[in-house]
């Protein structure tokens, strides 16, 4: 089974967390000003996960949103509890999109980006965004860079634990496989002394250089590249690698 399929359920929701609503509206609005669209114009949240940005974007922009996620238990949640007239949600895989020429803009953000094995499938995910933006349509892509991770997650940290109550708690390995370019992370649940079940992800982590000759052999310009969402210039010691590009073919 690939790794994304079991990751993003309602069982392992903990692992990855549900970022504070401070964090969500200083990421809304970065967005909001990096994309510069008018009020009702048709944004594509993909890897929308349980809909925070998609939800937050709607009330902010007055945008018409589409959230596509392939997780259901994540879908229900947005669904439940992030949804509003202006907002659709729908399951769908981001290797092969059910829409085409249709958004002014496509966010991919927290690192949705790099999930297969095949270098090919990865590339056909940016195929696919091209197909379905308009005309000068913007690919908003936020991805994590991999010089942080392997300096602040693996060098210094690389095991953790998270407690998580009722004797309970995730024990918690980063790695890099620096052959392949790959962040591995596991999390195991460990319930009074045992562990009851792992899970984790095994993410490809390009550099800017190599995620920018994807963009234009996809039909994309790099409009600008910022490190963070306070808009600090991208280096080494970014957390983020975060890219504005337009569909020019």
């Amino acid at each position: 089974m690939e790794w994304f399929k079991q990751f993003y359920t309602k069982n392992f929701i903990e692992v990855v967390g549900f970022p504070s609503s401070e964090q969500t509206e200083r990421e809304t609005t970065f967005v909001k000003h990096v994309l510069k669209l008018p009020p009702h114009s048709k944004i594509l949240d993909l890897c929308c996960g349980y809909g925070r940005h998609t939800y937050s974007l709607s009330k902010a922009g007055d945008y018409k949103m589409t959230g596509v996620d392939l997780s259901g238990d994540y879908l229900k949640i947005a669904k439940s509890k992030f949804s509003a007239p202006n907002i659709d949600y729908c399951k769908g895989d981001m290797r092969n999109l059910s829409f085409e020429d249709c958004f002014d803009a496509v966010i991919n953000l927290f690192t949705s980006f790099g999930f297969f094995e095949n270098e090919d499938e990865n590339e056909k995910v940016l195929k696919e965004v091209n197909k379905v933006l308009k005309k000068n349509g913007l690919f908003l892509l936020d991805y994590e860079n991999k010089f942080f991770f392997v300096f602040n997650d693996v060098f210094k940290k690389e095991k953790y634990w998270e407690k998580l109550g009722d004797n309970r708690y995730y024990l918690c390995e980063s790695s890099y496989d620096i052959t392949n370019e790959r962040e591995i992370f596991k999390a195991h649940l460990v319930k009074n002394g045992k562990i009851e079940a792992t899970t984790g992800y095994n993410i490809r982590l390009y550099s800017f250089p190599e995620i920018k000759r994807m963009l234009i052999r996809n039909g994309f310009e790099i409009k600008q590249v910022w490190g963070d969402y306070f808009s600090n210039p991208y280096s080494v010691k970014s957390k983020r690698l975060i890219i504005l590009s337009k569909k020019v073919n």
